[in-house]
């Protein structure tokens, strides 16, 4: 019969692997999005292991199953649908103790119309609202990920001027909803304006903008705040934004961030970049394991261009963030 595993939570900053010699548990679960993008969650039913709980479709995999197989089985049982394409998530990450290995796969395409077979009640959730349910512990570090997309783009307004950057963002914004850091050598009073201004340019397509700089000059202008590194270094709490991210270079910084609270982080430089050629890049192999180390989504930055996302996610990351790439002189928009 189909049904998760009710597993425990460990430290949602740190990855355990098992050390169990038999090798272990493996579970599935699936992440299923509809037309408007809202999510499919369930609820434990009374009678089973964490009733009442909310978690993500899926159930364990049995002796001689493939993943995929496993995943296609237990959403017919538990959801009546017919799973086709679907795709493993190599970054979605869950707060597993040892001895679980709880793996994601995105559904691409299904036919059916889901219920819950098992007495189980199904919802379709914004991936905002998530975070309002109570989940199963093991699951929450996958809710900040469902909130993000695969592209964080960087302003490039003092190089291109207002009217160029805001043409290219609009181009990219009626393609996807994005996720924009504004980061400008500017003094805080023209920031906050200009975030406001971004901010409403944003709205009307699902777009969100977050200001780089100081939290205490910054806060409420845009949907959130970017730290740079050396703010992160001097905080001991999350600043109260609706969304924290922040700039880290190596596994100390990433680790603090994920201490703290924030919501995601960009690691760089990955590749070579003109902005910075002094920087000596960390390279796929070195990120991966750095990102490993956090359960923290994690942006690649440096060098990115919007054809590395897949390359990024084989390696942990959340995606790529990029500038260049994106608002330069040959950008491929708009964003797919």
């Amino acid at each position: 019969m189909g049904g998760r595993l009710c597993i425990p939570a460990i430290s949602p900053t740190t990855m355990s692997a098992s050390t169990d010699p038999t090798g272990p548990e493996r579970v599935v679960a699936a992440i299923i999005r509809d037309g408007d993008g809202r999510v499919l969650v369930a609820r434990r039913p009374e009678g089973k292991v964490g009733a009442g709980f909310w978690e993500f479709p899926g159930g364990k995999v049995d002796p001689g199953e493939s993943q995929s197989e496993a995943l296609r089985r237990e959403l017919h049982e538990e959801l009546d649908i017919a799973v086709g394409a679907c795709t493993f998530l190599p970054h979605y990450r869950a707060a597993t103790p040892p001895g679980i290995d709880l793996a994601f796969w995105r559904v691409d395409a299904y036919e059916g119309v889901a219920r819950g077979r098992e007495g189980q009640e199904i919802r379709w959730c914004p991936p905002d609202t998530l975070p309002d349910l109570p989940f199963l512990p093991a699951d929450r570090p996958i809710l900040a990920r469902l909130r993000l997309p695969s592209f964080y783009l960087i302003s490039d307004v003092d190089h291109l001027g207002e009217a160029l950057f805001e043409e290219r963002l609009a181009q990219a914004a009626a393609r996807d909803a994005l996720l924009l850091q504004l980061r400008e050598p500017w003094p805080a009073s023209r920031l906050r304006a200009y975030a406001q201004h971004l901010r409403a340019l944003l709205a009307p397509y699902g777009g969100r903008c977050i200001v780089n700089g100081d939290p205490n000059e910054l806060m409420g202008c845009a949907d959130g705040i970017h730290l740079p590194a050396s703010h992160l270094a001097r905080i001991d709490a999350r600043p109260a934004a609706t969304l924290v991210g922040a700039s880290c270079h190596d596994a100390g910084e990433l680790r603090r961030a994920a201490a703290i609270g924030c919501d995601f982080a960009v690691l760089s430089p990955v590749k070579l970049t003109p902005s910075h050629p002094d920087a000596a890049p960390l390279g796929w192999a070195r990120f991966r394991e750095l990102a490993a180390e956090v359960l923290l989504p994690v942006y690649a930055l440096g060098g990115m261009t919007i054809a590395d996302r897949v390359s990024a996610e084989t390696h942990l990351a959340q995606g790529v963030a990029l500038r260049s790439g994106v608002f330069g002189k040959d950008a491929d928009l708009p964003v797919p």
